[in-house]
């Protein structure tokens, strides 16, 4: 694997669902490094990229500067999901063949010492944050500022209540001594939890509780999927890769809510790694793809 970019999931499961035709538009609403566009435009498409993270739009632009021939083929713009309507209309990216979202944060981000998505660096600031010029509150202010029942909700999205409640409890103990500020303020918190899932490090799900409030994660995908189902032309598909049970339990109720009115699932169940993709990125194991069509 190239550490250089992010190890792209179901590639070639999300070609196929997308089913490219030459000179069809095509959005990539979750750019990231532009791995999954890379194929598209392979296939002939053309893409429009939206991604939020100023970081990583810079990374997917050298990226296609460096291998995609035609430049016209497609336009980038930093800017949330949630805004993929006015994106699209702005773009004059109406109509299109299909639009692909692949949820959760890349393995770049991860390795980022100085972002507190991860815990490897106990000195960096509890931050999170997506695009910090626009999102204002950080994972530390949430830890300092909610109350117990605030905490709780939150923690009850990745945890168990009883879990969600032993945490809190230590937080409002570890704040009224001093400010949780740092990575190794909340990993210090979370010696000791446990958690139904086995394997995992203690802090891993916390963590993951506090990325999806500090950027609205949840809230975001409810918000944004019926935006994307009325920008698809007829015979259109929406490809949705989820990676935690709740992600994926908000796409497929929206699912179900659209094969209701008339829709097609293409997808009847969701469509998971193969073995050798399995082998060699283990982040693809929560990786969940549904596809449906207009």
């Amino acid at each position: 694997m190239n550490d250089k970019y992010h190890e792209t999931v179901l590639v070639e499961e999300v070609v196929n669902a997308l089913h490219i035709e030459k000179g069809k538009k095509y959005i990539d609403a979750t750019l990231g490094n532009a791995g999954h566009t890379l194929e598209i435009l392979g296939k002939g498409g053309q893409v429009l990229g939206i991604e939020i993270d100023p970081k990583m739009l810079t990374i997917a632009e050298k990226r296609l500067e460096k291998e995609v021939v035609d430049k016209k083929n497609y336009k980038l713009v930093q800017g949330s999901f949630t805004d993929i309507d006015k994106i699209a209309h702005g773009s004059k990216w109406e109509k299109v063949k299909g639009i692909l979202f692949d949820f959760g944060v890349t393995n770049l981000h991860l390795k980022d010492s100085e972002r507190g998505f991860s815990f490897g660096n106990s000195e960096a600031p509890l931050d999170m944050r997506m695009d910090p010029e626009t999102q204002g509150v950080k994972g530390s202010d949430l830890l300092n500022l909610l109350r117990e029942d605030q905490l709780r909700e939150l923690f009850e999205i990745t945890l168990d209540p009883g879990s969600a409640k032993w945490i809190t409890g230590r937080i409002l103990h570890s704040r009224e001594a001093k400010p949780i500020e740092k990575v190794g303020d909340l990993v210090e918190i979370c010696q000791g939890l446990r958690s139904s899932k086995t394997g995992l490090n203690e802090a891993t799900l916390p963590f993951l509780a506090v990325r999806i409030a500090v950027n609205s994660e949840l809230t975001n995908i409810k918000e944004t999927l019926p935006k994307a189902f009325d920008l698809l032309e007829k015979g259109g598909r929406l490809v949705v890769i989820s990676f935690h049970s709740k992600e994926d339990v908000l796409v497929k109720n929206f699912f179900k809510e659209k094969i209701a009115s008339g829709a097609h699932a293409i997808t009847f169940r969701p469509v998971t790694a193969g073995g050798a993709e399995l082998e060699a990125n283990k982040r693809s194991r929560s990786a969940k793809m549904r596809v449906l069509e207009k």
